[in-house]
């Protein structure tokens, strides 16, 4: 008869072996996370924000362009230093050196003339044509004893510009109509005293001068459109003070100390238009 209590002891032995053998498995994959654990360098710290760099400073916005009103003031200034003979203020100097400007000069007031005469601006009408002709002629200043007594005269081939009417206003509208009656015997228009003069110095581009080639613009008129022949305009003139030898943004002269000073800019124009002087609508332009 089998001894049962044998093989139950025999059992048992079987049974040992692998539970020994999953506790020493289970013991060296312990020691070998612990390992991993203990022996992984520490996660590095969290890299700092990005450093913002300081907003790049603006550049300063250039000057607004000159308007009629300041070129009349500084005009106003040099004359009256140089009728008062101040010896450190006859001259504008650098301070306007580069500046642009910018000016209507209105014309065509009393509408549309069959013979305009020798204004430097006019509109024409041409009957028979019928045709209506905005001019706008630069005038020539060569001669004018302001630009005779430039150092630099004899450098000089051609001086050509346009007056600005009426410095002592600030409008650049037409000057409204008045009813005041007429003297007996009338006195001539006040003459120019300031104006805009482009030099053209020798052995120069001789593609700007105008010469006797004034602006113009052309334009049909219908039987019977009164409206266009009443109506005025605007000659725009825009560019930039290049002064007298790059130092004197203008220059001043009179004849004797009981004449007002004649004083020019020296300038360069970069556009010059003819425009509606109700709607503002550009009819012709030049750019230079």
């Amino acid at each position: 008869m089998p001894d049962n209590r044998l093989r139950s002891r025999d059992r048992k032995l079987a049974l040992i072996g692998p539970i020994v053998i999953a506790a020493a498995v289970g013991a060296i994959i312990a020691f070998a996370v612990f390992s991993r654990d203990r022996e992984a360098p520490p996660a590095p710290p969290p890299a700092p924000p990005p450093v913002q760099a300081p907003p790049a400073a603006l550049a300063p916005l250039p000057p607004p362009p000159l308007s009629r009103t300041e070129l009349i003031a500084a005009a106003n200034e040099a004359a009256g230093a140089y009728a008062d003979r101040s010896s450190d203020k006859t001259q504008v100097k650098d301070a306007l050196i580069g500046r642009r400007f910018s000016l209507k000069i209105p014309f065509g007031c009393n509408g549309a003339q069959v013979s305009p005469g020798g204004a430097q601006a006019f509109a024409e009408y041409d009957a028979t044509k019928k045709t209506l002709r905005l001019v706008a002629r630069p005038a020539a200043w060569k001669t004018l004893p302001l630009v005779q007594g430039l150092a630099d005269v004899d450098q000089i081939e051609s001086v050509e510009g346009f007056w600005i009417p009426r410095p002592w206003s600030a409008s650049e509208a037409c000057p409204p109509r008045r009813d005041d009656a007429i003297p007996a015997t009338p006195t001539a228009p006040t003459a120019p005293t300031l104006g805009l003069a482009r030099l053209f110095m020798t052995g120069g581009t001789r593609a700007l001068q105008r010469g006797e080639r004034p602006y113009e613009f052309v334009q049909k008129i219908a039987d019977g459109d009164v409206a266009s022949l009443s109506r005025s305009f605007n000659l725009v003139l825009q560019g930039r003070l290049v002064g007298f030898d790059r130092s004197t943004a203008l220059r001043c002269w009179s004849e004797s100390t009981a004449h007002r000073p004649i004083c020019l800019y020296a300038v360069e124009f970069d556009r010059i238009a003819f425009e509606d002087g109700a709607d503002g609508k550009i009819l012709a332009e030049w750019r230079e």
